[in-house]
């Protein structure tokens, strides 16, 4: 292990040599239009968007080093219930950097990244309705790997994040800082046969009134033995949290190689001190086709909701197709079907979704779609329609 870090060390330390350097600039015009689009009940109004979004980016790279810069930020025209008419707005700033330096046997990385926008746009979860607000996000992470093509490996990653709500009249959203720190162990104990140990750590401190914190601590083993036919796995994980308590999850798992296609099965079971015991597990199953392709996932999840602080059940279905219609045009369909059951409440969200992408040139493209979402909890059900059409340009430049 000491000298695998030496000869990482060392090699990272290598003299820089020329770089090859790219410049993208994008542009994308949107134009968004919906009825309830927030699910509430009783059901909202219109909501119409405009969005004029401008990025750019930068990758400077080498044989060993890496640079890499993205920018982007919008001005939206909004007219809807959360508006006094039509409000004009710039912002939605996305900032990210990040240096990685990479080797075969190591490697080294560090980022930071600067995000603000409307709530609702950083948390899908099914149980959270209703999102006003803005949320601002800084981020710093760093990751560190050696003993890569070793038997005995080591992985070092740590991650710091400040979040702050502004115009929003859920009282549970407040400022908080959130950090992460883990280590990984890969054991390599043959070409077929693989091993990890893993160990982590999370403290959430919330900055603004009510003053909390809560710390998780996780302990992992991981197998994995490659077969004739794709690889199994088992996975046995513990969480500790001072909110929940503890929580042990033991996973087996199965991934096949179909022709032309996939199939990746897990099977497991859960128990926690709030909740008891439940299966978990999921069925992913991916098919190529002439001119596109098919998936379907299956999911049964276990979740602690630490607003309600009651573990919720999760089960997803999910159908998405893809299909090229000819050099120039592709299309798309999805839909799912979600459920969070917890003891005092279930929601169901539906949704059905149509998207169609033309090739204007080499660098316009048109993309074009259509969504219905069905949601029903305990306070009845909401529908929301909506639609899109965006025309976007991307262009790289090498200086």
């Amino acid at each position: 292990m000491r000298s695998g870090i030496v000869l990482a060390a060392a090699a990272m330390t290598a003299s820089p040599v020329a770089a090859e350097v790219v410049l993208t600039f994008g542009v994308e015009q949107r134009f968004e239009a919906g009825q309830n689009i927030d699910l509430s009940v009783p059901e909202g109004g219109d909501n119409l968007v405009a969005r004029t979004r401008l990025s750019f980016g930068a990758v400077s790279r080498t044989q060993l080093d890496t640079l890499e810069f993205s920018s982007s930020a919008a001005l939206v025209a909004e007219n809807s219930d959360d508006t006094d008419g039509t409000e004009f707005e710039f912002g939605n700033p996305d900032l990210a950097v990040r240096y990685t330096r990479e080797i075969p046997n190591a490697l080294f990385s560090i980022g930071a990244q600067y995000r603000r926008d409307d709530v609702e746009s950083f948390d899908e979860d099914l149980t959270i309705d209703d999102l006003d607000g803005t949320r601002t996000d800084s981020t710093v992470d760093l990751r560190f790997e050696t003993g890569r093509t070793a038997p005995l490996g080591f992985v070092l990653f740590s991650s710091y994040t400040e979040s702050e709500y502004t115009d929003t009249s859920d009282p549970d959203l407040v400022d908080n800082n959130t950090f992460r720190v883990g280590i990984e162990t890969p054991l390599r104990f043959s070409e077929v046969f693989q091993a990890s140990i893993r160990l982590g750590y999370e403290r959430e401190e919330d900055t603004s009134p009510p003053l909390t914190l809560n710390e998780v601590r996780t302990a992992g083993l991981g197998l994995a033995y490659a077969m004739v036919n794709g690889a199994a796995t088992a996975d046995l994980d513990f969480r500790s949290d001072d909110e929940e308590g503890d929580r042990t999850t033991l996973v087996f798992g199965r991934a096949l190689t179909l022709p032309a296609g996939s199939l990746s099965l897990r099977l497991g079971v859960t128990q926690g001190d709030i909740g008891g015991t439940d299966l978990v597990g999921g069925v992913t199953w991916a098919q190529e086709l002439p001119r596109g392709g098919l998936e379907v996932v299956l999911e049964r999840t276990v979740v602690y909701d630490d607003i309600t602080f009651e573990p919720s059940i999760g089960t997803l279905l999910a159908v998405s197709f893809t299909q090229e219609i000819n050099d120039l045009s592709s299309m798309g369909l999805t839909a799912s079907h979600e459920v969070s059951d917890s003891p005092t409440e279930r929601i169901e969200l539906s949704q059905f979704a149509a998207t169609y992408r033309y090739a204007l040139t080499q660098d316009w493209n048109l993309d074009s779609g259509v969504r219905y979402r069905v949601r029903r909890d305990e306070d009845g059900r909401s529908d929301s329609p909506d639609v899109f059409v965006a025309l976007s340009r991307s262009f790289e430049f090498r200086p």
